[in-house]
């Protein structure tokens, strides 16, 4: 069967980026920006051409050392390609593009969102905002100095860690903040619109107690020195993990002392989900999106270790089994299922695995590994991965093997079978008598909707007397 779609690839290596000094400068009555990146690249090959991913910007100008290149659009894969009349041989190079862009309305890139301030309720105004998961760009740098020029103001930042780029996030706008230390002195600002400050001293209160929560069950401390939580009034996903800056919906960050005890739990395990992602996410990185599961699954988990201490009296492993656990088993008993790791080819293929499989399943099954390994050895796995992979890229068989040379149990042969394949079993034991022996047959099938798929019979032969071994045979059921 042949096929015209165009097989995906993914960003040649010939060179690769060390460092991007980003400049931009937003406008927010023409609904425009300008930009230049110089971009630092290791050459591992000597090459003519360089390819970057790119979406929705216009550039002007590209240069490499003294070399003028030309520009290329290939706008279906979100790439451009930049060509030079000479090889690019040198071990290190500089690429200078300069760009423009709009301020789109679709949320999502760099985008403007709407809002109006309590002084003026009738006045509509703009602020630009950044959602670049899954790639349309987004790691948040910390304040260098500040210069003021008549009526514009330059932002300068400090370099950031090695990051991926869709963990970058910068916002423009009006907004009222209030801010706390943790107990190991990182500083914690929740960003509100304006007026709406105190509804963020929950999140605040939540964030303050979550970090050293973390850093003590990973044993690995936060690697900024800053972390900031925004509530954007126009903004797609629920939340957004980019490093250092995290944005919310309004609703999931904003909480005031007599909101429903409902609002104050969903503020609760958002900000304990995104902050995980701080370490697990950000600090590593899977290496493509085919692990996307393993970030979220992991948080959606996780998170609620985290409200369970910040707030006991919550009882919030009940709220698991309703949100989490039995969403999952509902959605994954239909035929149209999918396993849990799926190969993702291009990054238009990407948002159809944001879903309950790679959230709650991936949550139900890391749950399920916790308390198979138990809490001292999942933590020992999970410090020695992440102190392995710190600002590194990794696959799911990159947990699994750490969480087995911790615990000494077969971790990878047990899990796979849970996350490359869609569903799960439903066992139906039967006992009967032979003679000496008591024979067990245990039937194993896949719970579908429709209950017709096949299934395994297990037939276990156990003859009197506890000394002696189980015979197992399998049996495959017509």
């Amino acid at each position: 069967m042949s096929s015209d779609k165009k097989p995906f690839t993914r960003l040649p290596t010939d060179v690769v980026p060390v460092n991007y000094t980003l400049e931009l400068k937003p406008d927010l009555q023409k609904f425009t920006f300008a930009g230049k990146v110089c971009i630092t690249l290791k050459v591992n090959t000597p090459t003519k051409t360089v390819c970057l991913n790119s979406a929705d910007i216009e550039i002007s100008n590209v240069t490499c050392g003294d070399q003028v290149g030309t520009v290329s659009y290939q706008k279906e894969d979100e790439r451009v390609s930049f060509d030079f009349p000479q090889e690019i041989s040198s071990p290190e190079a500089t690429l200078n593009i300069v760009f423009t862009g709009i301020l789109n309305d679709q949320m999502k890139g760099f985008y403007r969102s709407k809002y109006t301030r309590p002084d003026e309720p009738d006045v509509e105004r703009y602020t630009a905002v950044t959602q670049f998961e899954p790639a349309d760009l987004s790691l948040s740098q910390d304040v260098k100095e500040t210069k003021e020029d008549g009526d514009s103001k330059t932002v300068v930042f400090n370099r950031t860690p090695i990051m991926s780029t869709y963990l970058l996030a910068f916002i423009v706008g009006e907004y009222d903040y209030i801010e706390d230390k943790d107990s190991n002195g990182v500083v914690v600002r929740v960003y509100t619109p304006l007026g709406k400050k105190e509804q963020g001293r929950f999140a605040l209160n939540i964030a303050t107690k979550t970090l050293p929560f973390y850093r003590k069950y990973f044993n690995v401390p936060y690697p900024l020195p800053k972390i900031d939580l925004i509530a954007i009034p126009d903004f797609a996903a629920g939340a957004m993990e980019n490093w250092g800056l995290v944005t919310y919906r309004e609703r999931l960050l904003l909480a005031s002392e007599d909101s429903p005890i409902s609002s104050k739990q969903i503020v609760a395990i958002v900000v304990g989900h995104e902050l995980a992602h701080q370490w697990f996410g950000n600090l590593v990185t899977m290496e493509w999106w085919t692990d996307l599961w393993l970030n979220e699954g992991f948080a959606s988990w996780i998170e609620y270790l985290c409200v369970d201490y910040c707030h006991p009296e919550f009882d919030i492993w009940t709220q698991f089994l309703a949100q989490d656990y039995a969403q999952a088993l509902s959605l994954d008993a239909l035929s149209n299922s999918h396993p849990i790791e799926v190969i993702v080819g291009p990054p238009s293929e990407v948002e159809e695995i944001f879903d309950t499989i790679s959230y709650s399943k991936g949550a139900s099954v890391i749950r399920m590994l916790h308390n198979w390994i138990g809490d001292d050895d999942f933590r020992k796995g999970m410090n020695a991965y992440l102190t392995k992979y710190e600002y590194k890229n990794t696959k799911t068989v990159d947990l699994w093997t750490c969480l087995a040379a911790a615990s000494g149990k077969p971790v990878m042969e047990v899990m796979k079978t849970w996350t490359q394949q869609m569903g799960y079993p439903v066992l139906t034991v039967d006992a009967k008598q032979e003679g000496n022996n008591r024979v067990l047959s245990i039937s194993q099938k896949k719970f579908c909707a429709d209950g017709n798929i096949k299934g395994l019979t297990k037939i276990l032969t156990r003859p009197r007397g506890h000394d002696k071994k189980l015979t197992l045979i399998d049996k495959e059921e017509p």
